[in-house]
């Protein structure tokens, strides 16, 4: 299936949550032009060479699915709202260490996703890395106003300071249901933690001919992001 710029806009239409200028589109003509330059056009398909590309993914692919699961459940757990969120019981303890304690997690996740991302084969990885850095930019303002900065390259640093001094209207502008931020980052975290899961499943299964299949129909399904 061709993905074309309409087909993505639609997506994002559908979806509420605009995709970035660093589209699916561009990045899969990126990764066409250099397909001939791949780590697995080097190798090839024998056994010796799913072999090496077994071992070369497997523990980095364990770890992605790590990292992006627990930036998942930090990010989905600052945006929950109403009655035992983060943000209620702040309200009711006019305490907002616990917030900050999330933030925190929160932060250390994304940066060892971002990490894993930068690094990693496939185009559905660096199209997941650059939707989590263009969620920080379009958020830097309320983010920055709670303590939290991207750094030149791309990972977030805290300003422990003005973290702990952020009142809960500006936690809640940052980080709160309302914000979009921690919505977006923890709904794209939970799916760069499955494609980990997946790439682990398709390696160790080796790239026989149902298997190139089956990860085919996958990724299609993923190309079609908020899908």
């Amino acid at each position: 299936m061709r993905v074309t710029n309409q087909m993505t806009s639609q997506i994002a239409l559908k979806s509420g949550i605009p995709l970035q200028q660093n589209n699916l589109l561009n990045i899969l003509t990126n990764q066409e032009q250099s397909e001939d330059n791949s780590l697995l056009h080097s190798i090839g398909t024998s056994k010796n060479g799913i072999s090496a590309l077994q071992k070369l993914n497997h523990k980095d692919n364990e770890k992605l699915h790590s990292y992006g699961t627990s930036l998942s459940e930090f990010a989905s757990k600052l945006n929950e709202s109403g009655e035992g969120s983060l943000f209620e019981k702040a309200k009711e303890s006019n305490s907002t260490e616990e917030i900050v304690s999330n933030v925190r997690e929160m932060v250390d996740a994304y940066n060892n996703t971002l990490d894993l991302l930068k690094n990693s084969e496939g185009d559905l990885n660096q199209f997941y890395m650059e939707e989590l850095r263009s969620y920080v930019t379009t958020h830097k303002d309320a983010l920055k106003a709670a303590g939290v900065t991207a750094k030149s390259d791309g990972r977030l640093s805290i300003n422990e300071e003005t973290l702990k001094k952020a009142d809960l209207q500006t936690l809640d502008a940052a980080f709160g249901s309302e914000s979009g931020f921690t919505d977006k980052v923890g709904y794209v975290a939970g799916r760069v933690a499955e494609n980990a899961e997946a790439d682990n499943y398709t390696y160790l299964n080796q790239y026989n001919e149902t298997g190139l299949s089956n990860w085919e129909n996958y990724a299609a399904n993923h190309y079609n992001f908020w899908g």
